[in-house]
């Protein structure tokens, strides 16, 4: 008989007095309403498990009948105490309820003070990897973010879901009006929330507008009372926000109607920085934010990053939960030059690389080489490339076009010259055309295309 043999039979013992408290000494009546429950459980058990009811089962909270504690607690709902009961005597935990039954069971192991229960959690919904929805994400953040410090690997990490992808929360729905004030000043704190500090400013409005009911959406009706109750709702919104890195036409245009929302003095130093940019603010400047993407691409931005991830790894979702790949930026043509040969300097012998090419206008078009470039003056044969086309500006399934490869075995040109290409003439990197033949789609109508800037990444995978 082993040692582990000896644990589980301990294990099963412990579940049968958890099953069958015939001798019990304490009735913990949990949760009010529908949702109520009486436990019987034993105070031994308890206090050694929990310092909370180490200290709760020896003080006046609690009341006798007889020779049993009546001992309750309202504010857990009954079918979370009864997961947090079994966990207690058994070391025996369920994770399969809902996303608000995960923040409930949070917040119960936290006030009954079961660190290893909370530590266990977070690193299992983080390990986990699950494909939670934008409404699910929104809830358990608003839970996390009133006790970060308690829930911090938990909140981190939904944080960085949300501030790695805001396009996803922000511009596709309008599910960041439910965040609460915590959890959307958290998201405005962090650095790494990529988001124009314009927008940050146009969606502070939004959010303030469905948090007073009473005050219309449009902003030139209102008078100094709606001023005053938005003024106060966002008050602790503006010093985080990074006004000086907006625009003098934003400003004029967006700002300035609303600029009584504003500390005059911080008003003042915005208009004296456009007109004296030498000049120094009373205000605090915080310093420039910038993504890790952001800091070096000039053609795509996270939400981009993210959707090419999800092609790459050939999922159907819009976007990913994390960064799945690290894009290291090699070339920009603006920076380092158009020509072959300092693309063959720069990019050959580098593995998996993404292409993306600015066009005149607002799209972006390019390619996906899961093999490196290195002149060998073939085609390579892959089923894993594609290129692709969208809008800079927005992703949705109107303005993105996703074309993988069909014909493998003439998938990526890999000339010497300047012949370099994803199929015969499906992108023409250096020649500038882009027509069908072996992939399925055609990504641009235009045969020949005007570039103004071009980008080549290299993709890893992130362990």
């Amino acid at each position: 008989m082993t040692s582990e043999t000896l644990i589980n039979s301990l294990l099963q013992d412990l579940n049968k007095l958890y099953n069958e408290a015939d001798d019990y000494d304490v009735i913990i009546k949990a949760g009010e309403g529908s949702n109520s429950d009486d436990f019987k459980a034993h105070s031994n058990i308890l206090r050694i498990r929990s310092t909370y009811f180490k200290a709760a089962l020896s003080s006046n909270w609690t009341r006798k009948e007889g020779n049993v504690t009546i001992f309750k607690k309202p504010n857990i709902k009954a079918d979370t105490f009864k997961i947090i009961l079994k966990y207690i005597y058994t070391g025996i935990i369920n994770l399969d309820t809902s996303i608000t039954g995960i923040g409930e069971l949070l917040i119960a192991a936290d006030e009954i003070n079961l660190v290893e229960l909370i530590n266990y959690i977070q690193n299992h919904i983080v390990k986990l990897k699950k494909e939670w929805s934008e409404k699910d994400i929104i809830k358990l953040f608003n839970i996390l973010s009133c006790r970060q410090e308690v829930f911090n690997t938990l909140y981190v990490y939904f944080r960085d879901i949300i501030s790695n992808n805001p396009g996803r929360f922000f511009n596709e729905s309008n599910l960041f009006i439910e965040l609460e004030n915590d959890a959307f000043l958290s998201l405005i704190q962090n650095d790494d929330f990529d988001m124009e500090e314009i927008e940050i400013w146009n969606n502070l409005l939004k959010w303030a507008i469905s948090k007073n009911s009473t005050i219309s959406s449009n902003t030139t009706l209102w008078k100094t009372e709606e001023m005053e109750v938005i003024k106060l709702t966002i008050r602790d919104f503006i010093p985080h926000i990074r006004f000086f890195q907006i625009s003098s036409q934003n400003y004029y245009y967006k700002i300035r109607p609303l600029s009584a929302l504003l500390p005059k003095e911080l008003d003042e130093d915005i208009i004296l920085n456009f007109l004296v940019p030498e000049s120094s603010q009373n205000t605090k400047i915080l310093p420039r934010k910038l993504s890790s993407v952001n800091k070096y691409s000039k053609i795509i931005k996270l939400d981009h990053i993210y959707q090419i991830s999800h092609w790459i790894d050939k999922k159907q979702e819009n976007y990913s939960r994390v960064p799945q790949y690290e894009f290291k930026l090699l070339l920009n043509g603006n920076r380092d030059g158009f020509d072959v040969k300092t693309f063959k300097e720069r990019c050959y012998n580098k593995g998996a690389t993404i292409v993306a090419i600015k066009l005149k206008g607002n799209n972006v078009i390019g390619g996906y080489n899961p093999i490196s470039w290195n002149g060998s003056g073939r085609y390579l044969s892959t089923n894993d490339s594609f290129i692709f086309s969208f809008n800079q500006s927005t992703l949705n399934s109107s303005t993105v076009i996703l074309s993988r490869v069909k014909n493998k075995g003439k998938a990526i040109y890999d000339c010497i010259n300047n012949s370099h290409s994803f199929g015969e003439y499906d992108l023409e990197i250096f020649k500038r055309k882009c027509r069908n033949g072996d992939y399925e789609t055609k990504i641009s109508e235009d045969g020949d295309f005007e570039l103004e800037d071009y980008e080549v990444f290299q993709v890893n995978k992130k362990e």
